[in-house]
């Protein structure tokens, strides 16, 4: 009972800690990714690293995580930002950001990765691809 009970107040004591306003203030957004680095050999069953390169459009914008979606032998795959809607925000002026990513492919074969590099001028998604050949 006495875990319970204090289990109720940790979640209402966190709760409290973010206001509405605070909440709405922040949203989810996919950053273009510009460039990749992918090693010359995959193999199946083993986790290989690769690198994405992106760039905040604003001071606003951190690094969230990567977005990561599998139909089949292809994988797509963009930068995840939280943005902070603050009338403060500034262009920024910096080099690319690289993050690593650790990819685990479980089957051997030609596998399509797709890189998310935002949208064109009629709103179509465009993505650099690659096409990578999974070793057993």
């Amino acid at each position: 009972m006495k875990k319970i009970l204090a289990l109720l107040f940790c979640v209402i004591f966190l709760s409290a800690c973010t206001s509405d306003s605070e909440l709405k203030d922040i949203s989810f957004e996919l950053l273009p990714v510009q460039d990749v680095e992918l090693p010359s050999t995959f193999r199946a069953g083993q986790q290989t690293v690769i690198y994405l390169k992106y760039k905040r459009p604003t001071n606003c914008y951190s690094f969230n995580g990567i977005y990561y979606e599998k139909n089949g032998n292809t994988i797509t795959m963009a930068v995840d930002a939280l943005r902070q809607h603050l009338s403060n925000c500034e262009t920024v002026n910096e080099d690319s950001f690289e993050v690593d990513y650790p990819l685990f492919i479980k089957t051997s074969g030609i596998h399509v990765l797709r890189f998310w590099q935002g949208k064109n001028a009629q709103g179509i998604d465009q993505f650099l691809v690659r096409e990578i050949d999974v070793q057993e």
